[in-house]
C-alpha cells in the first residue's frame, strides 16, 4: 500500500511539473507552485520505489545520508506548496523569506550527524529500526517529524485562503501528514523505550502518504484552477484594450507589460473609466458589462490559485 502511494503521489507531481512548465516559464509567480512539485518529486524519488535506494544512497557514501536529504527536501516541497498559496501576487522564488526552511533544514542535518555518527548500511527504515537500541537516532527521528509535523500545521492554517473546491484537499493533507508525523513520534519513543507496538507503527505510512496523495490532488486541481483564472484574465485584458483603442484611451506607462496581469487588468479599466468622465462620454451598456466583468474577476477569491 505503501508503494502505491508513493507511486500516486509522485506521478501527480509529475504531471504538474509537466503541465506547468509552459506557465513557469512565461509567469515568474506559478514558478513557486512548480519548483515545489519539482521538489516534492525528487523527495519522492528518494523513497527507492522507482530506483533501487541502494544506489541512491551509495551516491552518497552509502551510510543512509540519503535519508537527511529526502527529510530536507519533502520539508522544503510543502514550504513552497504553502507559499505557493499564501505569498504575494508580485512573489518570486528568489523573494520568498527562506530564512525558516534553512534553519529547519540546518536542524535537521546538525541532529543527524551529531546524533547519528554510526548510521549503517542503506535501509529504508533505519531510523526505526535503531531507534530500538539508539537514543540518538530517536532524537532525531522525533525532531525531523516534529518539524515536518510543524509545516503540515502551518499547510493546514494557509489552507483557508485557497479556493473553496481545492481548500478541502489541502486541510486533509495536512490532517494526514501531522498525524502521521504524530504517529511516528510515538511510534519511535515506544520503540525506544517502553517496546514496539505494531499497530502504532502501523500509522505512520497510510496517514502520511494519504496526507501527501491529498496535498497532490490539491496542487493538481489549484493548478488547473490558476490557468482557467489566468486564461479569463487574458481574454478580458484583450477585451478591455479593444475598447481602450476604440475611445482613444492609452495604457498607463506606469504599468509595465511584464507587470501582473491583474494589475494590468485593473489599472486599463481605470483608465478607461476615468478618461469616459473626463470627456463627458458615458460607456455603453455593453462596455459597461464588460468593465463589471473585470470587476468581479479582480475581486475573486485569489489566494491559493494565483498566476
Amino acid at each position: 500500500m505503501t508503494v502505491a502511494l508513493i507511486d500516486v503521489a509522485l506521478v501527480g507531481l509529475l504531471a504538474v511539473v509537466i503541465l506547468r512548465a509552459r506557465a513557469a516559464l512565461r509567469y515568474p509567480r506559478a514558478r513557486i507552485a512548480w519548483w515545489g512539485a519539482l521538489v516534492g518529486a525528487v523527495a519522492l524519488l528518494t523513497q527507492g520505489t522507482v530506483i533501487p535506494l541502494a544506489q541512491l544512497d551509495g551516491v552518497l557514501g552509502g551510510t543512509n545520508v540519503l535519508k537527511l536529504v529526502q527529510n530536507v527536501l519533502t520539508m522544503v516541497a510543502l514550504w513552497l506548496g504553502i507559499q505557493a498559496g499564501t505569498a504575494p501576487v508580485s512573489a518570486r522564488v528568489h523573494t520568498l523569506r527562506w530564512r525558516f526552511p534553512v534553519l529547519l533544514g540546518i536542524l535537521f542535518a546538525v541532529v543527524f550527524f551529531v546524533a547519528l555518527p554510526e548510521r549503517g548500511t542503506s535501509s529504508f527504515r533505519f531510523v526505526e529500526d535503531a531507534a530500538e537500541t539508539s537514543t540518538g537516532a530517536w532524537l532525531y527521528g522525533v525532531v525531523h517529524m516534529a518539524g515536518i509535523a510543524l509545516v503540515g500545521a502551518l499547510l493546514f492554517r494557509s489552507a483557508r485562503g485557497s479556493l473553496p473546491a481545492v481548500r478541502p484537499f489541502f486541510r486533509v493533507g495536512a490532517v494526514g501528514i501531522v498525524l502521521g508525523c504524530v504517529s511516528e513520534i510515538l511510534d519511535l519513543t515506544l520503540t525506544r523505550f517502553f517496546g514496539t507496538n505494531l499497530v502504532v507503527g502501523a500509522l505512520f505510512d497510510p496517514l502520511f502518504y494519504l496526507g501527501v496523495v491529498a496535498f497532490v490532488v490539491g496542487i493538481l486541481r489549484a493548478s488547473r484552477a490558476s490557468a482557467r483564472i489566468r486564461r479569463r484574465g487574458e481574454e478580458l485584458l484583450a477585451r478591455l484594450g479593444d475598447l481602450a483603442r476604440r475611445r482613444g484611451v492609452r495604457r498607463l506607462a506606469a504599468v509595465s507589460s511584464d507587470a501582473p496581469l491583474d494589475s494590468r487588468l485593473h489599472a486599463l479599466r481605470v483608465a478607461i473609466e476615468d478618461a469616459a468622465i473626463a470627456a463627458s462620454s458615458p460607456l455603453t451598456g455593453e462596455q459597461r458589462a464588460l468593465l463589471d466583468d473585470v470587476d468581479a474577476h479582480l475581486t475573486r477569491q485569489t489566494m491559493g490559485a494565483r498566476a
